[in-house]
């Protein structure tokens, strides 16, 4: 391990960080600043605007951003601008702070940036708090920020002058003031260190995610949220060249700075990234040093998964650095090291703020080099590689194309549209429906990184996901292939044909990522909606077009008179936003049912509950509550775990039950919810609130059900000790029975209603923990299946693999006249697993048409 600690080299910081190892006794904003920061009492501080010494309180991101307006306000050196705005309509403020001199001359300097130019200013990205709950950095942010406008100093005006630093200083406002608003409510006048205070404890969902619970800091390559699309466009017009990432921990004694673990990084980050982490880590550990923190490196995190803020920079030239400070959720905190403050904390992340610019900028020669280099360097590996790009194709879907394809728009990867028609791998993609994507980029390493199927790993250890090949989680079809076709530039693609006013029934197929979202909205104005149960062929036009099973039928004579023309308006909204909407010419179809017949069963309005709170994963929680409220405007009831007892659960149609620890519930809860299912209730549960469901009793006589789960019980503590194994060998046993998140490949029964829309048997979904299913005694329950040898890309060990292979990954059966859907995993993983997001879907709409399937004796 290199020595961060020795006095190897000679660092000219003035004492630049002493003055802060007195940061317990800091209250106004120069206590925390250099002694030799020479502050203009021009510049107002941040105890002008919100009204107490910054440490005394949490901030709030209204509080924030008042005084980064009226920082801007006052200094010429900052501007702000707000890139866009959350959820909950909160403003993403984003500052740019540089010389006076070259305030004026910005845009010249940013071109020059991104041309290569090497007389180009040096750019550092300050970005804190992605972490709602993580809060000192956002407070330190506001000190960072009125020292560099402020300060007079030597060192500050040196680099302001060759530096633009970009300074964000709350990712995640929503997150922010959620906790911000806990942890003042909850504060005494004499401050509490006892970790068991209420203080220290936020309630479910804490303040860690945005509005829909979503963590942010994995939201840098799927860009599912604003936050992250806002951010990621103005990361690209700067391409810093470092940027920090500033969070909290607790579960480490010391601040934590990166390198992280070595064999942890990325194998496609190029090995000067990791030296120079190094390089700039010998200015954070003098800083720390100087003021007698304790720190580690190299032990713990990693840079594997490039959706990461601290890794997405390493796979774009520049360096990503990861800042864990030691949280202290509210005043002071009783901890191993003693009675810390949030003063201290907040200290911290200005060190390593301070340290960063300091390193970065006597580094300056080596970074923008590596910059520079990188991008040449990947754009010549691209040309040299064995594939000369990637084919992708839109699976019949152009909606679901183009929503893959912004993706890549907005990391700046080029694609063109393919002119010819191809045929690898047994697979066909044709001009209008294909887009090919070039190795020779500029953007080949990320391009590298979100196709790739790796399956080996020097380590197999994880801190995130070890896999999420992009295509895949689209499940769109795509290919490697050796040689350029023939493209040109993409265009965008025509609107479909408006729907015929006068038509006796509309068809929308069920394989479109917006077809549900058109069929909530006719069901919201009332409109009587048929799918398919069965493939058929129809007259359309001046054409015979076949239609697979889940397709929507609009039957005019049916409507109500008055609720006529809304539908009509729908139907063509929906075709200019390019849904794809077919206008039957009659209701007798020349192949397979007719649209009377029972095959076309009516779908019911939707009215979930969705079981939120503890015991229940926030994540998965937030992402069912995200699929349906924003993808689909279907109104959402949330409620509480320990509240479901209260909800008379006759008045909803659905119980969505994410994943959770529900070992401690209450028994009479699965008696109360089974029979609301086989009243015609449909539960939707996944991962382990899909094996609590398994304690559902159908039975006429519970006792039947008891005698059941104790066998099970019996079955589980007869099993035999495991042998012995040396101690230190638990930490690698761990990596192999974790799965932190893998792609596998599962088979679809594309007849049965919970997989209507695929156009292929196989499906890849991402599997992220252990649960299995319990096989159904049904035949027919099973829609979708683990293939038998099922991993796509990433990491699962052996022994997990053979426990899944072949096993169930659906279920959906049959109750009473209610149904039970059980998922082994996450289909609406992270927002953007568009692929098997449908699973979930067609379980909230077609769970009502699957019949019941059992055999006569």
């Amino acid at each position: 391990m290199p020595s961060y600690f020795s006095p190897c080299r000679t660092f000219a910081l003035v004492s630049l960080f002493a003055v802060l190892s007195t940061n317990a006794l800091a209250r106004s904003s120069a206590d925390y600043l250099p002694p030799d920061a020479a502050l203009d009492p021009a510049i107002p501080t941040p105890e002008s605007v919100l009204g107490w010494e910054v440490g005394d309180w949490h901030v709030s991101h209204d509080k924030q951003y008042e005084y980064m307006r009226t920082l801007a306000e006052a200094s010429p050196r900052v501007s702000i601008k707000v890139t866009g705005h959350t959820y909950e309509q909160r403003p993403l403020a984003l500052l740019t702070i540089t010389s006076e001199e070259n305030a004026d001359n910005v845009e010249d300097m940013r071109s020059a940036h991104l041309d290569g130019d090497r007389d180009a200013p040096l750019v550092v990205w300050l970005g804190y708090s992605v972490h709602g709950d993580e809060p000192s950095g956002a407070n330190a942010a506001m000190l960072a920020a009125y020292y560099l406008a402020a300060s007079d100093s030597a060192f500050v005006n040196e680099l302001l002058a060759g530096t633009i630093v970009i300074l964000d200083p709350s990712l995640n406002p929503d997150g922010l003031n959620r906790f911000a608003s806990w942890a003042n409510s909850n504060a005494g006048a004499v401050p509490v260190g006892d970790p068991a205070t209420r203080e220290h404890w936020e309630p479910w969902p804490t303040g860690r995610t945005n509005h829909y619970w979503f963590d942010l800091n994995r939201d840098w390559l799927p860009l599912v949220h604003p936050e992250s699309r806002a951010r990621m466009t103005e990361y690209q017009r700067w391409r810093p060249h470092v940027l920090t990432d500033h969070h909290e921990q607790g579960g480490y004694p010391g601040f934590f700075f990166q390198p992280g673990v070595p064999t942890r990084q990325n194998p496609l980050t190029p090995a000067e990234n990791l030296e120079l982490t190094r390089a700039l880590a010998t200015y954070h550990a003098r800083a720390m040093d100087e003021a007698g923190q304790p720190v580690f490196i190299e032990e713990a995190f990693d840079d594997f998964y490039y959706g990461k803020g601290s890794t997405y920079p390493d796979i774009n030239g520049g360096i990503g650095i990861l800042f864990e400070q030691r949280g202290i959720t509210g005043k002071v905190l009783e901890t191993s090291n003693g009675v810390e403050t949030f003063r201290t904390a907040i200290a911290n992340q200005l060190r390593v703020s301070l340290s960063t610019l300091r390193g970065s900028w006597e580094l300056r020669d080596r970074l923008k080099n590596h910059q520079r280099t990188f991008f040449a360097e990947m754009a010549e590996a691209g040309s040299r590689a064995s594939q000369a790009g990637w084919v992708v194709g839109d699976d019949g879907d152009p909606a679901r194309a183009r929503a893959f394809l912004d993706v890549l728009e907005r990391h700046q990867v080029e694609y063109h549209a393919l002119q010819e028609t191809l045929q690898p791998s047994g697979q066909s993609f044709s001009p209008g429906n294909a887009w090919f994507i070039p190795s020779a980029q500029r953007q080949y390493g990320l391009v590298r990184a979100l196709f790739e199927q790796r399956t080996s790993f020097e380590d197999e250890t994880f801190y995130d996901v070890s896999a999420w090949t992009l295509p895949l989680a689209y499940n769109l079809p795509f290919a490697a292939l050796r040689q350029a076709p023939r493209t040109a530039d993409p265009v965008q693609s025509s609107n479909g044909l408006t729907p015929s006013a006068d038509a006796p029934a509309w068809l929308i197929p069920w394989n479109q990522v917006e077809a549900a979202a058109t069929l909530q909205q006719l069901l919201t104005a009332g409109a009587r909606v048929r799918t398919a149960i069965k493939p058929f062929s129809v007259q359309t036009g001046s054409a015979l077009t076949g239609f697979e099973s889940g397709t929507l039928l609009v039957q005019a004579g049916i409507q109500d008179e008055d609720a006529l023309p809304t539908v009509r308006e729908l139907l063509n909204e929906a075709a200019l936003s390019g849904v794809a909407v077919y206008s039957a010419q009659q209701t007798i179809t020349a192949v397979g049912p007719d649209f009377g017949s029972a095959n076309f069963p009516i779908i019911k309005p939707v009215k979930p509950l969705l079981v939120g709170g503890d015991p229940t994963r926030s994540y998965n929680a937030g992402e069912a509550w995200f699929v349906m409220d924003q993808r689909l405007a279907v109104p959402t009831t949330v409620v509480a775990f320990d509240r479901l007892p209260t909800i008379d659960l006759s008045n909803y149609t659905h119980l969505v039950i994410p994943d959770g620890d529900f070992s401690k519930a209450d028994p009479a809860m699965l008696a109360r919810i089974s029979q609301w299912v086989m009243a015609g209730g449909v539960t939707v549960a996944m991962a382990r609130g899909a094996n609590w469901v398994e304690g559902l009793c159908f039975e006429a006589d519970p006792a039947v059900c008891q005698a059941e789960a104790e066998a099970s019980d019996e079955e589980q503590e007869d099993a035999e000790a495991p042998p012995s194994k040396p101690y230190a060998s638990h930490d690698a046993d761990v990596a192999r029975k974790t799965i932190g998140g893998a792609i596998v490949r599962t088979t679809l029964d594309t007849s049965h209603p919970l997989a209507f829309g695929y156009p292929r048997s196989q499906l890849p979904i991402m599997r992220v923990g252990t649960v299995l299913l319990e096989e159904s005694k049904n035949a027919y329950a099973t829609p979708v299946r683990y293939a038998d040898a099922p991993l796509m890309a990433g990491y699962i060990g052996e022994e997990r693999l053979e426990q899944f292979a072949g096993q169930p990954a659906v279920i959906a059966e049959k109750r009473g006249n209610g149904l039970v859907v059980r998922f082994a995993d996450n289909p609406i993983f992270r927002g953007f697993w568009r692929g098997s997001e449908r699973l979930f879907i067609n379980a909230l709409y077609f769970g009502q048409a699957v019949k019941a399937t059992e055999l006569p004796q």
